[in-house]
């Protein structure tokens, strides 16, 4: 009886132990939830700090010009700022540079540049990652003005190719039709801008980190730490502008590392599992060519209830040709990466020729071999890009 007795209590106390254990599971979760939640809410509200001053040092019109009047003449003798644009305006106050062409136009433009240049080469940006975040900004992913007109200065500030602030004060027009500009931009007004964006910046890079563990290892957890690391690639470059114009050195700025968070990205790949299903396969070599490709980009392909399908269908279809003693096989395959929770289709993948030889069944084989060849040499390079590229929802 009173061993009995004592199995009974020692087994209420393991029922007891694993309730606190339970219990202890949920709370973490929720707090970890609520820290998620608080955290977002955080950067957003910095965010949208950011957004308004940045409205402020626009002047609230959201454009990146003022509305002083071009000085512009037309012959006489040369003035002194083509020779030295600090004549025209102060080196304490401002950067200036001076550009010239066989037109106002292409003098303006390449007055720009040259000015651009005055903060380093290396500042202007990569054609893919302005795309991406511009789009980021249009859709409303990242937080941004409300003007469409600050919202336009946002998108198109990552190009860097003009300095937002930057404008024309003088042009002039010599004898011989060679026209010369001279374009500037305050050093006050730059840092202001630019401290700004970086600001905003990074709040829109902690809202977009700020995610579960379940909403991190997925592809939309990829997608949002792709972007994170493209604006922080910008933010490094707004920097440079920030220093050159006497502001604080980006070590003060607090950036967060676009290589660091690319890393991160790579990581969540090992944790997400992608079921390879092929319909009228051949002996598994159309399976098994694509799990290699996705192995050897660090996901899994085996696991229970993966999120991920890539649905493979193949069709072969017999044809023959006048005049020709071969054999044809016609085939496409069409690879779909698909949600499984939304069925969404993600990715698509699709390639179709044809093959021939002296029977259907080596034409069938040549095919096959044709595809785990396409499959080898091109689906590497679309996944990557697709990643690369992908918005988060």
């Amino acid at each position: 009886m009173a061993s009995f007795l004592g199995k009974e209590i020692n087994k209420g106390k393991y029922m007891q132990f694993s309730k606190n254990i339970l219990f202890s599971f949920l709370l973490i979760l929720l707090l970890g939830n609520l820290y998620a939640q608080t955290s977002l809410d955080t950067s957003n509200a910095m965010a949208q700090d950011a957004v308004r001053r940045l409205e402020e040092a626009l002047g609230g019109a959201g454009t990146a010009q003022n509305t002083a009047p071009v000085q512009a003449t037309r012959g006489g003798s040369q003035p002194r700022w083509v020779n030295d644009p600090y004549t025209a305006y102060s080196r304490d106050q401002y950067i200036a540079a001076v550009g010239h062409g066989n037109n106002r136009a292409n003098a303006e433009r390449d007055a720009f540049a040259k000015l651009t240049a005055v903060f380093g080469q290396s500042i202007q940006s990569d054609f893919s990652m302005v795309s991406m975040y511009s789009e980021a900004v249009t859709q409303g992913i990242v937080t941004a003005s409300e003007n469409t007109n600050v919202r336009e200065t946002i998108a198109t500030a990552a190009s860097l190719d003009v300095l937002v602030g930057a404008q024309i004060g003088y042009v002039w027009e010599d004898p011989r039709g060679l026209t010369y500009a001279l374009a500037y931009i305050d050093k006050a007004k730059t840092v202001a801008i630019y401290t700004e964006m970086i600001r905003m910046n990074l709040a829109n890079i902690q809202s977009l980190l700020t995610m579960t563990n379940a909403e991190k290892n997925t592809f939309n957890g990829i997608a949002r730490y792709k972007l994170a690391a493209v604006i922080s690639d910008i933010n490094a470059k707004y920097a440079n502008v920030v220093a050159q114009a006497g502001g604080p050195t980006a070590s003060a700025l607090n950036l967060t590392n676009a290589d660091a968070i690319n890393i991160e990205a790579s990581k969540i790949l090992e944790n997400i599992t992608v079921l390879v299903r092929v319909n009228n396969d051949r002996g598994n070599r159309i399976r098994d060519v694509f799990t290699r490709v996705l192995n050897g980009e660090g996901l899994r392909t085996r696991g229970n209830n993966p999120p991920y399908t890539l649905d493979v269908t193949v069709n072969f279809e017999q044809a023959s040709f006048p005049n020709n003693n071969n054999i044809f096989c016609r085939f496409s395959v069409s690879a779909e990466l698909i949600e499984n929770s939304t069925n969404a289709i993600l990715f698509a993948f699709n390639y179709s020729d044809r093959a021939g030889h002296s029977t259907y069944e080596n034409a069938v084989n040549t095919a096959v071999i044709m595809i785990e060849r396409r499959i080898n040499e091109q689906y590497p390079a679309a996944f990557k890009g697709y990643l690369a590229t992908q918005l988060p929802e």
